[in-house]
């Protein structure tokens, strides 16, 4: 049994970076022999990732529907991918050896807005945003702000807002919308206590890992996320560093770990003057996608480790407009191992696990502490005060997928033989789009997340333009105003 939650290390040492890089026209120029029959788009592109050891990343339900016949001696992969993929109607990037296929529409729509509490008008954080029945959607930030992105196909669709303890809110969309504010309600539960919830919670457990096969997605899923990561000193913004990424999760009775790859990404480092020591995280990407505790099968979930805690019903509350049962779970008293704390929630019409909020108790903190530390400079002593983690699964296509997570680890630094200096790094990944992973596709090395990488070594500057079209999340009103007030990196940093 493997605590990879345990594993977010974080490292005190300046590590060169390296950008795996090639030049993309060298790849568009590659010539080769080429010959099919009556052949699809996808079948095509499925050949050449075969025969040419080629990487492609693309939604199937772009592709063309139309069948080709070619018999080429000598032909370059540009020129191929330009007869079966129109440049009128297809964006073909190159990223490494990897090539990204995206449909051509008109401008998007672009709507900001703010959620709120409709008794209290107090912002609601971290409400999901998603547009009708897609897998395309962002999340709320601290403040309760969104930014959404929304093909140009999909403007006159309805947006939908939800939130564990409040009721679904759905909206409809025009062409001329650009602000939708909204109040969503609270919503508390009035059953009799036998009508919504079984009688032990230990029941519920063994029930969700009976029925993981049918509760959870099993084709591989491809997609889009959302990744963030800042530390701050005393409160104070250091730095924040944002990517896309493409996760390749595989299904949930596999054995096959999911991959994490990078598509693009973006740094900005904040108050050099407070710099006293280097902060950087190690295998960011790959360590949180293990905080998917269902494929993980954490400690307060697996059978092998149930007797280590206890297990109590808290109050029901509302989630999609279903019943969500709540169980509060504890290390027991004389417990010598590192257990978490905190509370799970499952769908009482599924019993699947629709989300997980936990935390290292001060024993474990003391039992781990090492395991986040990766390397001290000389006259360093750290000591890890807080480690927080939070995931959640959406309903998508009648299953229950990973959406988000989320971790907040602040520890202290003694300096001068006083444990005075805080240092906080939290992180967040959010799953913007989704769609099953294409038959028989590859998902190339080129890119991808290891457990030794440092994320802030393989991404440019800071660039306010950067994202274009991609959904993300948007910055808290604290973290906005401490980018806009640090000043620009140069290129080379």
């Amino acid at each position: 049994m493997q605590h990879y939650c345990a594993a977010f290390v974080i490292v005190f040492i300046l590590l060169q970076g390296q950008l795996y890089a090639q030049e993309s026209l060298t790849l568009l120029e590659r010539k080769f022999a080429f010959h099919i029959t009556n052949t699809s788009t996808e079948d095509i592109l499925e050949k050449l990732v075969i025969d040419n050891d080629l990487f492609f990343s693309y939604n199937p339900d772009i592709l063309p529907t139309e069948k080709y016949t070619f018999d080429f001696e000598a032909v370059t992969l540009g020129e191929l991918l330009h007869k079966i993929l129109p440049p009128d109607n297809f964006y073909v990037e190159v990223s490494d050896n990897q090539i990204i296929i995206t449909k051509k529409e008109p401008e998007p729509l672009r709507i900001s807005g703010q959620v709120t509490d409709a008794d209290e008008q107090n912002p609601v954080p971290y409400a999901s945003v998603t547009i009708g029945d897609e897998s395309i959607g962002t999340m709320t930030n601290q403040d309760g702000r969104y930014d959404l992105v929304i093909p140009f196909r999909l403007r006159n669709s309805r947006i939908n807002f939800r939130c564990l303890g409040y009721s679904e809110e759905t909206i409809p969309l025009t062409d001329t919308t650009k602000t939708l504010n909204i109040n969503i309600n609270p919503v508390s539960i009035k059953l009799r206590e036998i009508e919504v919830r079984p009688v032990f919670p230990e029941q519920i457990l063994k029930t969700f890992r009976q029925k993981i096969d049918e509760n959870y997605e099993q084709e591989p899923q491809l997609m889009v996320t959302f990744y963030r990561e800042t530390v701050t000193q005393d409160g104070i913004y250091l730095g924040v560093w944002e990517a896309v990424m493409e996760m390749l999760k595989t299904t949930y009775l596999s054995e096959v770990s999911d991959k994490v790859r990078f598509l693009k990404g973006r740094k900005r480092e904040i108050n050099p003057a407070h710099h006293n020591i280097k902060l950087k995280m190690q295998g960011g990407p790959w360590y949180i996608n293990k905080l998917d505790v269902v494929k993980t099968m954490e400690s307060f979930l697996s059978p092998e480790f149930e007797h280590l805690y206890e297990y109590k019903f808290d109050q029901p509350e509302m989630l999609n407009n279903r019943v969500t049962w709540v169980i509060r779970f504890n290390r027991k008293e004389d417990v010598d191992f590192p257990c978490f704390y905190g509370r799970l929630l499952f769908d009482s019409d599924t019993y699947a696990l629709v989300g997980a909020e936990f935390s290292f108790d001060k024993k474990s903190l003391k039992i781990n502490g090492e395991t986040f530390i990766k390397r001290e400079p000389t006259g360093i002593e750290t000591r890890p005060e807080m480690v927080n983690y939070i995931v959640n699964y959406r309903l998508f296509n009648g299953k229950w997928q990973f959406y988000s997570a989320h971790s907040d680890v602040l520890f202290r630094i003694k300096q001068k033989k006083s444990f005075k200096t805080e240092y906080r790094s939290t992180t967040d990944v959010l799953v913007t789009q989704q769609y099953t992973f294409p038959r028989k596709a590859r998902f190339g090395p080129e890119g991808v997340f290891r457990a030794d990488d440092i994320f802030s070594d393989v991404i440019g500057p800071y660039d306010p333009d950067f994202w274009g079209n991609y959904n993300v999340i948007r910055p808290d009103e604290d973290l906005t105003n401490a980018i806009k007030n640090a000043r620009l990196l140069p290129e080379d940093e």
